[in-house]
């Protein structure tokens, strides 16, 4: 089990950006009377992280980079290119929702491999076939999403997810209604996704744990505006003031009390 010890000790291993910038984010969208004003890049395989607490933008800024919203002004490049007028289908992004958007009428193995139907491409079973065995679903596949637990439902939604081989994958709250224990156990598959396949994803949650676990690039939202980037050492040693100082100060009261 992941200790608040190894928390607190694992945000001294300092991260690199992997890759030179695949995207380009500089936008505003108002909904009176909030509004989200934002401007941030991200690094090609690397795993970023949107921390802050409810009703900060977090979903809304996946949701205008996926395309399912248009901001008021500004822009969204991806590589380079200007896709803020693309729709979604157009952007090679995949957007994994809260609820996961699986399809209750076809199978686990349908639901994975419904991005070849949809561009009418011949599957690729071999890589289908890694995928599956590394996310350990092979006992799934002839089950419908409807009899699917909390955590296999998750694993299957990140499988069709990766399948699509997308250029950014964003990650909505991916953990926010699991138990405990299958949040730990969806860290190690998101870990492993990390590790072994090197997407670049955007994950927002409003859980410092998973921050501090999984992210290379951490990004604080707060009331519509990033008040802190950088890596997990910049953030515990110079916190801002607000959300995440409170998770900072949160964190190390936790590790005083284990004396």
């Amino acid at each position: 089990m992941y200790s608040y010890h190894s928390l607190y000790s694992f945000c001294y291993s300092f991260s690199l950006k992997r890759g030179g910038q695949v995207l380009e984010v500089r936008l505003t969208k108002r909904y009176f009377p909030f509004k989200l004003d934002i401007s941030f890049s991200i690094n090609k395989e690397t795993y970023n992280l949107i921390l802050g607490p409810s009703g900060s933008g977090k979903s809304l800024t996946l949701r205008l980079i996926a395309g399912f919203e248009r901001p008021d002004n500004g822009y969204i490049k991806l590589n380079g290119r200007d896709i803020t007028g693309f729709p979604p289908e157009r952007r090679n992004i995949v957007y994994l929702p809260q609820n996961l958007g699986l399809f209750p009428h076809l199978s686990v193995y349908e639901n994975i491999i419904y991005t070849f139907k949809a561009k009418r491409e011949k599957v690729n079973k071999g890589y289908v076939n890694t995928i599956i065995e590394k996310f350990r679903i092979a006992d799934l596949l002839k089950r419908r999403p409807t009899s699917l637990s909390g955590g296999e439902a998750q694993r299957v939604a990140l499988a069709r997810a990766l399948v699509a081989k997308p250029k950014i994958l964003l990650l909505d709250e991916p953990l926010s209604y699991l138990d405990f224990h299958i949040k730990f156990q969806l860290m190690a598959f998101l870990q492993l996704l990390k590790n072994e396949f090197s997407p670049t994803v955007i994950h927002v949650t409003h859980d410092p744990i998973e921050a501090f676990k999984l992210a290379d690039y951490l990004f604080i939202l707060e009331d519509g505006r990033l008040c802190f980037e950088g890596d997990k050492y910049d953030l515990f040693n110079n916190p801002p003031l607000g959300f995440g100082e409170k998770i900072v100060k949160g964190l190390k009261i936790i590790e005083s009390l284990r004396g």
